[in-house]
This record gives C-alpha cells, structure tokens and sequence, in this order.
C-alpha cells in the first residue's frame, strides 16, 4: 500500500515535466534539390524551372536566393544582380497588323530587369532575357528555404549553364536563277540550285555572308554584289513578280526599310525574325528577288565537278540572250542587333 501511494505522488511530476518540453512542429530536409542540375540556359533566351523538389519538407516554403558564384572560381557574380533596361510586351504582338514603331512602341513599354529571379512559394528560377547581360559559363546558386520548422541555407544546390545563343540560320541556301526576259520562264543549268554549303549559305550561283556588327538598333544591312564585288544599286533589287501580285521579300517581314547609295536597311521589332507567324504562311519566309536585265552584263557557266570547299570553282560566262536574274534566299535572326547581309552572285556580272 505504501509503494502505491508513491507512484501515486510522483504522477504529477511525470504530467508536469511533459508539459515542458517543446513540440517541433513540421520537417525541414537538408536535401532538397531541383531535377534538372545542371540547368541550362540560352543567354537572352526567357526560361523557367520545374519547382524545388522539397524532400518532404513542410509546406508553405518560402524559398529566397542567397548567392550566385562562378562555377569555377567561386567568386560572387554581381551580374546576375543588377537590373538592365528591356522591353515587355502589354498586348500580343501581331506581324500582319503592327506595322509600323508608333503602333508596336504603344503595345510594349521599357522597363528594368533582373537575369534571374525566383518564386518564393515554388522555388522556380526564371531567368529573363536580360541574361543577355551575363557571359557565358557555369554558374552555382545558395539559396535559403524557411518553413513552420525553421529556417535553412543550401550551398551548391544547383548549377546554371549559361550558352551562347545562335545569332542566325540559313534556312536554306540562296540561290540566283537565270530568267528569259520575254516571259515567266527560267532558264536551268545543271548547277543552278545546287548548293555547296547550306551551313554557310552558299551555292553554285550565290553565297550570302552574314555578320552581327552591333547589338542595336534591330536591322539588317542587305548588301548585293556582282562576283568581281561591285555592289548593284539598291532599286537594281526588285520585287518578283507572281501572277497579279508579288513573291515576298525582306520588306514584306521588315516594321520599316529604306535605302542608301549601296544598301537596303530593314528594320525590325523583335526577334525571331522574320516573326514565327510567316513559318505557316505560303513559302514560309522565303524572300524572292528579281534583278532586271539593265543591270546584267552576263551570266556565267559552272564547273560542277569541283565543288566542294575548299576547293573553288571554275566558272565561265554565258551570254547568248538577255537575261533576268531570280534570286531567293532565307534565313533566321536570333538574337537582337544589327547585321550585315552580304550576297555575292557568283555568276553574275554587273553591268
């Protein structure tokens, strides 16, 4: 009886030293990470991740970034930090009806920016296109994540790949096409559409070098020259005809253009460019050209049995009738600037 009135006394100690002690509340992991790691990214190039993989971790999170550092060196890359001027777009964008800077400069206004933020509840890393700012390589990010549990910092938890973007492409390689003047007609040679080198758009007849000179304003420089390198006149380069109608050219794609004594400038908004829009259109962004026979002296023969580089090519002039001359080329900007389209017809001489 006497050991039973002891239990009995030391139960309200046992209930009191129980209502001391504290309740964790949640679970915060050390591992939590994100799928894909390393991330990549094309410089310029908008892009958001798949959320923070959690590991278990009570929710809400509120996930905020520490630090991002030189993958290689270590050192804090203030870049990713700073704010940087671009353009947002308030209204959809529509190639066929914004025209002209006054009605698209009244759909977009200019605002700043940072490369790279991150949603709290998520931890989804959006990278804008200002990471046009940031050079190229492999970068890691610290992060803090606070949850009911508490609060922790995770170094290293992911890389980011920052890769170059591709400036531009060659759709296809251009090309120049003999034409009777007296009709619709082309004149074939066996040569005349082959092409040597897509990859740095060249064919028998035409070969069209392009080069980024500067990273604004957002225009091409369209240069034409015979294959001594005389540069024909802007109007030599007309419009080609198609029944009632005309073929499109760079201009049908261009916000504005206009010429110089050697060049015509094509403006444009944004890029892509041309717009994605035309992909699905008839001919796509094929531009066609036609080069009236005023401005043709000859048209040349090619050897076709040493084409390819870095051999060159034997050529020879043909000129047994007056000529037109059909030219189409297309390519693809990436990235905003300016760019310099120098087309060489290598079978053609100018007048």
């Amino acid at each position: 009886m006497k050991f039973k009135h002891i239990i009995l006394a030391c139960l309200p100690l046992i209930a009191g030293f129980t209502a001391c002690q504290k309740v964790e509340t949640g679970y915060l992991s050390d591992y939590p990470r994100y799928a894909d790691n390393p991330l990549t990214i094309t410089q310029g190039v908008f892009k958001m991740s798949a959320g923070i993989i959690p590991d278990n971790s009570t929710p809400p999170l509120n996930v905020t970034l520490l630090d991002v550092r030189d993958k290689a060196t270590g050192k804090h890359v203030d870049a990713f930090f700073q704010e940087y001027d671009t353009y947002v777009w308030t209204k959809p964008y529509d190639p066929t009806t914004d025209t002209t800077f006054d009605l698209i400069n009244a759909k977009r206004s200019k605002t700043k920016k940072k490369p790279l933020e991150i949603l709290a509840a998520s931890g989804q890393l959006i990278f804008s296109d200002v990471t046009a700012n940031i050079t190229p390589g492999t970068y890691t990010i610290d992060l803090q994540i606070s949850n009911p549990r508490g609060t922790k910092q995770y170094k290293n938890i992911c890389d980011i790949v920052i890769t170059a973007p591709k400036e531009y492409e060659y759709v296809n390689a251009p090309y120049a096409l003999a034409a009777k003047t007296t009709a619709e007609e082309a004149i074939r040679f066996s040569y005349d559409a082959d092409w040597i080198d897509q990859l740095i758009g060249r064919s028998t007849t035409a070969w069209l070098k392009i080069k980024k000179v500067a990273s604004e304003p957002n225009q091409i420089i369209f240069v034409v020259k015979d294959k001594y390198g005389n540069i024909f006149p802007p109007q030599a380069l007309q419009k080609r005809p198609s029944g009632s109608t005309y073929l499109k050219t760079m201009e049908t794609f261009a916000v504005k253009t206009f010429t110089n004594d050697t060049a015509t400038i094509h403006q444009f908004a944004t890029v892509p460019f041309p717009h994605t829009y035309w992909d699905g259109q008839s001919n796509g962004t094929n531009c066609y050209y036609r080069i009236y026979n005023q401005y043709i002296q000859s048209i040349d023969t090619a050897n076709t049995k040493n084409w390819f580089p870095p051999n060159t090519i034997s050529y020879g002039e043909w000129n047994k009738q007056p000529v037109n001359l059909n030219v189409r080329m297309n390519t693809k900007i990436y990235t905003p600037g300016t760019y310099v389209y120098e087309l060489t017809l290598q079978c053609t001489m100018k007048k």
